[in-house]
């Protein structure tokens, strides 16, 4: 057993299997993989890695099982809280943004462990302490009753990266109750269940959350950011310049270094755009309430990308489009206990049902181009998209022609 200090829990211990599993090339690469990204640009304090959230989620695995007492078997709790530390694993470098790309060309997401993780020195580990690759994935992609506590509406996982990355960020968004979540929480049936007294503390996440995602995850710089890197590994791959099962074993330097290096122009000039901040502007930045276009043209970001540059008659690598999944606050479809009987929390909570309905709104297209071609660009997108002047589309147009992306 062994402590280690972390800056969000505390004091951390950790289980000697746990230790043999974190001293793997696999894991301790996490230490050079960003947990956010390209966030760093805009909060300088966002530099925490996946390897800190790794840690953060077994702790709150930990408390959780010894909550859960005897309740359990202890190998089966001993398992969970394995994977729980394990569960990242396979995030390519720049996470989200990479795995985005690499999974077009592969078919892989980061919790397909035992594919990515194959033949590697953490499936041997995994082996000497008595695990498989295929135990942790089932248990990542909560395939689980245990999993369903690390991966579900209102899991281990999500708990520790809301209040991590609010405290790197320094935004004061990030005040949950995580110590009362992890008391109210059971499982029921197969099922990850909230004890009605942990209702309230569920609303404090679903507020964090809310508030999390427009102003730090969804912020417009760092989506400019990773839609410009991702072109850059697109251009690569499609190159043929590597492979994506090597750029998902690499961490954060090997990726930039491998696409500054590279014969492919587009790969190296959006890595030297991105590392002196030269980044692309906003020419369209708008909510679907402003957007009168086909939903099957939305549909496809190459075709929209390409038409807008043959308008606004700029090269179609610099025409950037971004379409972001419609938000949706998973959160709301946790079970809670009433009386006996199992509802969702958006029944039982009207500040559930008030943010469900407001997170939708914070959604927005994004149409991202070199500040040279911004007018020309933005007048190509709004014909084609068939932009209407909303009070907000006004607004998000005014905010993209800014100076500062």
């Amino acid at each position: 057993m062994r402590i280690i200090r972390d800056a969000v829990h505390g004091h951390i211990h950790v289980e000697n299997d746990a230790l043999r599993l974190l001293d793997t090339p696999q894991m301790q690469r996490l230490r050079r993989v960003a947990q956010l990204g390209f966030c760093s640009l805009v909060y300088p304090g966002a530099n925490h890695t996946r390897f800190e959230h790794s840690l953060g989620t077994y702790h709150l695995a930990s408390v959780l099982c010894s909550l859960m007492g005897a309740s359990i078997p202890q190998d089966e709790l001993r398992t969970f809280r394995l994977a729980a530390l394990l569960h990242d694993v396979g995030h390519p470098p720049m996470s989200h943004t990479t795995e985005r790309v690499l999974c077009t060309f592969d078919g892989l997401i980061h919790t397909n462990i035992e594919h990515i993780m194959r033949a590697t020195e953490l499936e041997e580990m995994l082996g000497e302490v008595g695990l498989s690759l295929g135990e942790v994935g089932r248990l990542a992609r909560g395939n689980t009753e245990l999993g369903r506590l690390l991966s579900s509406e209102i899991d281990v996982d999500r708990m520790d990266y809301l209040v991590r990355d609010a405290h790197y960020t320094g935004v004061a968004y990030g005040l949950v109750d995580v110590q009362h979540l992890l008391h109210q929480l059971t499982l029921k049936g197969g099922k990850a269940v909230l004890l009605e007294g942990g209702v309230h503390a569920a609303e404090s996440l679903l507020v964090s959350r809310f508030l999390m995602y427009p102003t730090v995850y969804l912020h417009h710089v760092s989506r400019i950011a990773e839609c410009m890197l991702g072109a850059g590994i697109e251009s690569l791959l499609s190159s043929g310049c590597a492979k994506p099962s090597a750029i998902r074993m690499m961490d954060d330097w090997e990726l930039f270094q491998l696409l500054a290096s590279s014969e492919d122009e587009l790969a190296s000039e959006m890595v030297a755009r991105i590392k002196g901040r030269r980044l692309y502007k906003r020419a369209v930045y708008v909510g679907m309430d402003a957007i009168e276009c086909s939903l099957e043209l939305l549909g496809r970001k190459d075709r929209l990308a390409t038409q807008i540059a043959q308008e606004a008659g700029v090269e179609k690598h610099e025409v950037l489009v971004d379409i972001p999944p419609m938000p949706e606050m998973e959160e709301m479809k946790t079970l809670v206990e009433c009386g006996g009987e199992l509802k969702r929390l958006e029944q039982v909570s009207e500040v559930v049902r008030v943010l469900g309905a407001a997170h939708a709104k914070s959604w927005r297209l994004g149409v991202f181009c070199p500040e040279e071609h911004v007018e020309r660009v933005a007048r190509a997108a709004r014909s084609i998209l068939g932009i209407s002047q909303t009070s907000q589309c006004t607004l998000d147009m005014e905010a993209g022609h800014e100076k500062n992306a």
